[in-house]
């Protein structure tokens, strides 16, 4: 992921200060320098770390409201939320996309359909789009060995100028085209859940309702952070694997901690 140091804020001319301000405090939050319950400095004080406007700082602070990083009390100052506790993962991109694009070539593709349309109110929200602004919609179900085994949907901003067609998807992930297509691409986050099928879901992968399922959902940057894709996939559970190698490396002076390499 981003992430900046008090000391550059200003010197990228590629992102509006106030959301360098943000990235540089969601990054401490995440790094456990400001902890679950503790309150953030007072606007006076990042005004002067940051050498910004009391303008710039709130923008930055609503958007960590908006992340449910921390929460405004009126009267006492604003506190890091429990969401920040636990903080993601932080993996390998390029593992990411050898993983999204070894799926595409293993399995089949049915029902590729490509198509523009207003972006509803959670896409705007991923892809920080204003209301109504259009996106393109890319959507599919994946087979492998005949038998269905997911269905994703995935949307890109048409001010992206990129151009997708059903027979592209075939064997690369979307991701994968954008960048192929001058997107640059720069960091993802990725969040794997459980669910249960619900009855579109349940239609389109021929399996009863409640069936267990993977969702995964990926929400893609690119090298000036702005959110680029949205992708929204669910899969058998018993077709989904997700593997991870967990390694030991030293940290400080004496501590070690837990990381993941793919």
């Amino acid at each position: 992921m981003t992430s900046l140091s008090a000391d550059s804020i200003g010197e990228s001319q590629k992102l509006p200060r106030y959301y360098q301000v943000y990235l540089t405090l969601r990054d401490w939050i995440n790094n456990g320098n400001y902890r679950s319950g503790t309150q953030l400095p007072t606007e006076s004080d990042l005004c002067e770390t940051f050498s910004v406007s009391r303008i710039t700082v709130r923008k930055a602070v609503d958007l960590l409201a908006t992340d449910h990083l921390v929460r405004r009390e009126q009267g006492r100052g604003t506190f890091v939320t429990g969401n920040a506790a636990t903080p993601p993962l932080t993996s390998d991109m390029d593992q990411m996309l050898k993983r999204a694009d070894s799926l595409a070539q293993m399995s089949e593709v049915r029902d590729a359909l490509v198509s523009e349309e207003p972006a509803d109110a959670e896409t705007c929200m991923d892809l920080r789009l204003e209301s109504g602004a259009s996106v393109t919609r890319v959507s599919l179900v994946r087979a492998l060995q005949g038998k269905k085994i997911g269905r994703s949907s995935t949307y890109f901003p048409v001010d992206l100028g990129v151009t997708v067609k059903p027979d592209e998807v075939e064997y690369i992930s979307i991701v994968s085209i954008l960048e192929h297509k001058g997107i640059d691409i720069q960091s993802a986050d990725q969040l794997i859940s459980a669910t249960l099928a619900g009855m579109q879901d349940a239609a389109v992968l021929g399996c009863a309702v409640g069936t267990p399922l993977v969702r995964v959902r990926l929400i893609v940057f690119d090298n000036k952070y702005r959110p680029v894709e949205r992708h929204d996939a669910v899969y058998l559970a018993d077709f989904y694997q997700h593997r991870i190698h967990l390694v030991r490396e030293p940290r400080d002076v004496g501590g070690f901690r837990w990381s993941h390499g793919d």
